[in-house]
């Protein structure tokens, strides 16, 4: 599988644009294209015109979760394909589409997608499981046997009773992606924990992952510097614990990067926008 990094917070390239987001382009060995994730805006659409990539001949597209620097560019997206007279379907997760902020009950701020979206056509929510074909399954998990980002207890969902809780995450998914004998996992932020999925995967398929292609979630938003550098640490021992090279980027942050290369060395590397990679 070629991933192509369509969007992200950082590029090195002038001819590329950066935003605090992601969208990957996925070309698997079978010849299928995979849009994953979207960005906060369109930008993502003119950084694939430089890079040479068609959204518009994607089979399939998935939003990994229903925040706004996952999936704001989904209008976007839909539209291009309604001009090229394609009807790409795009999976997320149920919840993807209800109300997300971040801060506290009474001070925050709106995360989440357009709700309007949900009923397009074109947007499937499947859910805990869904089997893609041909290699290519989507999964949630509510396993949190590992610890998760500490930032999470700042992004909420409206309950049931119209109060503002911590946010379970039930809108997140990965990809989970089977070539040639190999298995890599991609995931948009893994706001359940790297670890936590990892362990999901690794239990469908009864085998290490060969590849995870992922943000961690170990950056602090506010500041833009790793979150917490003893807990980064020791995910970094865990991580190499196991027969699997790392690519990430977005909420990872370039600090934490830092932290886990001192530790993984060579299997771990970081995408930025342009960046093109065989896993």
């Amino acid at each position: 599988m070629r991933v192509t990094v369509l969007m992200e917070n950082s590029t090195p390239s002038s001819r590329l644009a950066a935003r605090h987001g992601l969208s990957l382009w996925l070309e698997l060995a079978d010849g299928r294209r995979v849009l994953f994730d979207m960005g906060p805006d369109e930008a993502f659409l003119a950084n694939a015109h430089t890079l040479a990539v068609d959204v518009a001949s994607a089979d399939l597209a998935v939003l990994s979760h229903g925040h706004y620097d996952h999936g704001g560019g989904l209008p976007a997206f839909l539209a291009t394909c309604a001009r090229a007279g394609r009807d790409v379907p795009v999976y997320v997760r149920e919840h993807a589409f209800e109300e997300h902020v971040s801060g506290t009950p009474d001070h925050h701020h709106a995360i989440g997608l357009d709700p309007a979206l949900a009923a397009d056509p074109r947007v499937r929510p499947v859910g805990e499981k869904h089997d893609l074909g041909a290699g290519l399954t989507l999964f949630s998990t509510s396993r949190r046997r590992h610890a998760a980002a500490r930032s999470n207890a700042r992004l909420l969902t409206r309950d049931a009773s119209g109060g503002l809780v911590a946010d379970d995450f039930a809108h997140e998914q990965s990809l989970l992606v089977e070539e040639g004998g190999r298995h890599v996992l991609v995931s948009g932020c893994s706001h359940g924990g790297i670890l936590n999925l990892m362990d999901a995967a690794e239990e469908l398929i009864g085998a290490p992952l060969d590849a995870v292609v992922a943000g961690f979630h170990l950056m602090d938003p506010s500041g833009g510097t790793v979150e917490d550098s003893g807990l980064t640490r020791a995910l970094a021992q865990e991580l190499a614990a196991r027969p699997t090279r790392y690519l990430t980027f977005h909420c990872t942050g370039t600090d934490a990067f830092s932290l886990l290369r001192d530790v993984l060395g060579e299997r771990v590397g970081y995408l930025h926008v342009g960046s093109r990679t065989v896993v």
